[in-house]
């Protein structure tokens, strides 16, 4: 398993630190159905930073309504340069790969834009599933398609969400490019996550 898109640009701004469905992870949100919900639901958020960064109410709203057709754009996606190769080598060790990742509705299709679907098994995306990473259901959705046909590695860039999220589930984890103290295995890219797993094992 892994968290994909990599390279998605992550919200920097205050304003952008709270209020997603992944920064309360203990919540389930399986009461929202479809994607155009779950951008709705999310709307008053976005209307709440535009303001708080000086933009006038009724504008604010406008540039709310206005942010899924901007992020969804697959124009704006890139992948970086160590995945496809680190994918492909993998897939010559004998791993398949699976994609766990907390996201917007629309991931499948960037999957797809960036040329990744026709590398990944499956893909098991919050927005759909209703549950954030950390949270264990996500990950036993995942576990559940994956079956018990041999050794399963969740790499990921988040230690809470990806690393303890998977342990919680028996499950052994790489983090990748973003360091942590208490992480066992990490990586700084993608090139070194077979080496890593293979004398892991």
């Amino acid at each position: 398993m892994g968290d994909v898109v990599p390279g998605a640009a992550r919200p920097g701004n205050a304003h952008l630190r709270s209020g997603f469905p992944w920064h309360s992870p203990d919540q389930p949100h399986t009461h929202i159905t479809g994607a155009d919900h779950w951008w709705a639901a999310l709307e008053p958020l976005f209307a709440r930073v535009f303001s708080a960064l000086g933009i006038e109410s009724g504008r604010a709203r406008l540039l709310a309504h206005q942010v899924r057709s901007v992020y969804c754009n697959p124009a704006r996606w890139r992948l970086f340069d160590d995945t496809l190769p680190a994918l492909d080598d993998l897939s010559r060790r004998g791993w398949t790969h699976v994609i766990l990742s907390n996201h917007v509705p629309e991931l499948a299709e960037f999957v797809a834009a960036l040329a990744l679907d026709s590398r990944i098994a499956a893909l098991f995306n919050s927005a759909t599933v209703g549950y954030e990473k950390p949270h264990p259901q996500i990950f036993r959705e995942a576990l559940a398609y994956i079956g018990n046909g041999g050794p399963t590695w969740m790499i990921g860039d988040n230690y809470v969400a990806d690393i303890l999220g998977a342990a919680a589930v028996g499950v052994p984890g790489v983090l990748v490019r973003q360091p942590h103290d208490a992480a066992r295995l990490f990586c700084a890219d993608l090139r070194c996550i077979g080496t890593v797993i293979e004398n892991a094992t």
